[in-house]
Parts: C-alpha cells; sequence; structure tokens
C-alpha cells in the first residue's frame, strides 16, 4: 500500500511489492489527453513515467488541459 497526496486529498493505492509508477496511476486514475503529472514539485517527462515511482508520503499532482477559443 502507497499512500500519497494526490492533488491535495491523500488517497492509497494497493501496490504489489510497494512500487508505484507514475505510468501505473495514471493508468488507475485512466488519465488520456493532455495533461502534466508533477512528482514532489518536479515535472515528469511523459517518457520516464514507467521509470519513475511515487514512494509512500510522496506529493502528486496531475493537471489536464483544455483547449478552448
Amino acid at each position: 500500500m502507497v499512500t500519497v497526496n494526490l492533488n491535495g486529498e491523500k488517497k492509497e493505492f494497493e501496490t504489489q511489492n510497494e512500487e508505484l509508477s507514475v505510468a501505473k496511476l495514471v493508468e488507475i486514475r485512466g488519465l488520456k489527453g493532455f495533461f502534466a503529472v508533477e512528482l514532489n514539485l518536479n515535472i515528469i517527462n511523459k517518457e520516464d513515467y514507467a521509470s519513475t515511482f511515487i514512494k509512500d508520503g510522496d506529493s502528486v499532482e496531475i493537471v489536464g488541459f483544455a483547449g478552448g477559443g
């Protein structure tokens, strides 16, 4: 189990071997389209999602983008 502060709310995620990648979090949340992931005040590049792991107590912010005119 990994507990993180996700967009200002405490959330718990079941994990195997206490690891939660950013890619897995994106999958769990069902995110699609344009968004950015910030882990402990650092923006994570999309190509690094699978190799970046969220630890117990980390802070994650996910921000979506919307177009308009």
